[in-house]
């Protein structure tokens, strides 16, 4: 069991992860302010699909726009897909691929080209209604730990820099992810854009 517990803004955040043998993970979250919100990190099942594509869809262009069979796709070359419960409702998921997928992103084959031994950060998505829920801080933790204990190198992911989402770059620099490269993309070329897009590429060495 790992707990951290630390003070902000007069809250106080408690932190647990448990780890069973067969390496399923259960989280919670909580914090104490005169009532206790609970997140939930379970792994991803079947009967969660609709929700996961809303919650996708629902946050574009931060996150970007999936049709269901590109999600299909996705899921089945997953090796880490979470989904958060927030007091006991689904809130988000955090989707990450590993190394050698046939996966035609732009950006995931600019990783495979300067990376190996890698967690590959496709997608993270929270409903609005639970952003600012410190949900996206439960999902990176346990990201990070499944990383390190299944022996992975880095963990890699892009940033939006054209259209600008500048609270994505601050997030991820919480979690000490440092640039490593960018790159652009012409309109039309991405099925989930319709206009230009450039990238920021992070990374965060776990060895």
């Amino acid at each position: 069991v790992y707990s951290n517990d630390f003070r902000s803004n007069s809250i106080h955040w408690v932190y647990c992860i448990f780890r069973w043998y067969w390496r399923k993970c259960y989280c919670t979250y909580c914090t104490i302010n005169g009532n206790i919100d609970l997140i939930e990190l379970v792994d991803y099942s079947e009967d969660m699909f609709d929700f996961v594509l809303e919650s996708n869809n629902i946050n574009k262009p931060q996150v970007g726009f999936l049709k269901t069979d590109r999600l299909e796709l996705l899921i089945s070359q997953a090796n880490y897909f979470k989904v958060a419960r927030f007091n006991s409702e689904l809130a988000g998921f955090l989707l990450c691929l590993p190394q050698n997928k046939n996966y035609d992103s732009l950006n995931y084959q600019w990783v495979s080209k300067r990376f190996s031994n890698f967690v590959y950060i496709d997608r993270i998505s929270i409903l609005p209604k639970f952003q600012n829920e410190k949900i996206g801080s439960a999902l990176y933790t346990d990201l990070i730990y499944f990383s390190a204990i299944e022996g992975y190198d880095t963990i890699v992911c892009e940033v939006n820099v054209m259209p600008p989402n500048p609270g994505s770059i601050r997030f991820h620099k919480k979690f000490d992810f440092e640039e490593c490269g960018s790159q652009f993309t012409e309109g039309g070329t991405l099925e989930s854009y319709d206009y230009s897009v450039e990238v920021q590429f992070l990374k965060r060495d776990l060895k």
